[in-house]
């Protein structure tokens, strides 16, 4: 089911709307300041784990020498809104106050974030920080009407050409704005970006984790902060555990296949065979639009590899269990009988691999038939990422439509 929420710029939208042509001038003028950077590109013809164009630029524009992988290590083994993230938060360069204060804004049930203040403190630029006329003026307008979407994004873009340097004011900025509209994932990506540029690691990690509890069931949230662990960790199971904290989240949305993409490619640089295996019997398990080209892959992954590579070790360990039961299963029934001929290592091998392969087969088809029962209502879902305009009546029924026939289900993991 698509949970996930997208950038409202018209070409973030494009990874998940590539058909929603309709939508275009809407989104346009409500986001226009968005990254910019359509997730989907990860996925290349024939080869869909290599680092394209996109991802490179991502990666360069926030890697940094920063060496904070214990405070990663620790948020990523974190679910998102636990109190460890929030004494992060609290804590992270000593913006104790401020943190706080952006933890503390509750979200409602529209997505707007409560203003706990209860005065437009949060809405005032820093005593100090000079701004221009254009800037006083916007600053006025929101702290009138904190709902005004187009003075918020208007007020950004002037920050950011008034201020390119100033990460204080470019933080208040963002701060405010995000306090108001938490779903807005291209300006969370934006703001790390700022921060990563001018700021600290800490920083970005702060963002980040804001990121996604604001905007928790983002698949492209998840996926920017990947690369950003990527490209900034070295220890491969703290990067393996932000994806897999991110996958709790995201991971059946139908449209959650960058993300799984990014996953299979850092696995395939890292040559964790078991590893890959491990990620596409996950993928198999639930619909996915891209559910098809995954199981080529699995299988094309299976002849190239030997199935002792491809085991986990739980797994390789409960197969060398199950064969030493079957061979006392063998002694206790015959016991004065002479031993059976053996079977050739490579007839066992054989045997053993179409069994894995079977197993997989099987996941496979069962999500296939369950994808034939859900293709209508995700066709027909024209805004799959999070817009300050309402959604129209027919988008809304099949929204209705589409909860009616989960919630009929027995499986409610799937109302996500």
């Amino acid at each position: 089911m698509s949970a996930g929420y997208s950038s409202i710029n018209p070409d973030d939208a494009g990874a998940h709307a590539s058909s929603d042509a309709g939508n275009a001038g809407d989104l346009a003028t409500s986001c226009p300041n968005g990254p910019g950077e359509s997730a989907a590109t990860n996925v290349e013809a024939g080869n869909p784990y290599t680092t394209d164009e996109v991802s490179t630029q991502q990666e360069a524009a926030t890697a940094m020498a920063y060496d904070a992988s214990q405070d990663l290590a620790a948020l990523a083994d974190a679910p998102a809104g636990s109190s460890q993230v929030a004494d992060y938060e609290s804590s992270a360069n000593g913006n104790t106050a401020e943190a706080r204060d952006i933890a503390a804004a509750g979200i409602s049930e529209n997505g707007i974030a409560s203003d706990v203040h209860g005065s437009s403190n949060m809405h005032r630029p820093e005593d100090g920080l000079a701004l221009s006329p254009e800037e006083e003026r916007l600053w006025s307008i929101v702290r009138t009407n904190s709902l005004d979407f187009n003075a918020w994004t208007a007020l950004i873009e002037e920050t950011e050409k008034m201020s390119e340097g100033n990460i204080l004011k470019i933080r208040k900025a963002y701060d405010a704005f995000l306090a108001e509209f938490p779903l807005c994932y291209g300006y969370w990506k934006k703001f790390a970006d700022h921060e990563a540029r001018l700021g600290s690691g800490d920083k970005v990690v702060e963002v980040y984790e804001r990121a996604v509890q604001g905007v928790t069931y983002s698949v492209d949230m998840w996926l920017h902060y990947c690369v950003f662990a990527i490209s900034t960790y070295g220890d491969p199971d703290t990067i393996r555990r932000l994806f897999e904290r991110g996958l709790v989240y995201v991971g059946t949305d139908y449209l959650s296949f960058p993300l799984w993409d990014k996953y299979l490619e850092y696995e395939y640089t890292q040559q964790a065979w078991s590893n890959v295996a491990a990620i596409y019997t996950q993928i198999l398990q639930n619909p996915n639009q891209q559910l098809d080209r995954y199981f080529e892959g699995f299988k094309e992954l299976v002849a190239s590899r030997p199935l002792s590579e491809l085991r986990t070790p739980e797994e390789a360990a409960a197969a060398a269990a199950a064969e030493a039961e079957d061979e006392q299963i063998e002694g206790e029934v015959n016991p004065g009988s002479e031993p059976s001929k053996p079977v050739s290592t490579s007839l066992k091998d054989a045997e053993e691999l179409e069994k894995y392969i079977s197993i997989r087969e099987e996941m496979y088809k069962k999500a296939k038939e369950f994808d034939s029962k859900i293709i209508g209502f995700e066709t027909s879902i024209r805004r799959p990422y999070f817009h300050v305009r309402p959604l129209n009546v027919a988008e809304l029924e099949n929204w209705h439509n589409y909860l009616d026939f989960i919630e009929g289900g027995d499986d409610f993991n799937k109302l996500k």
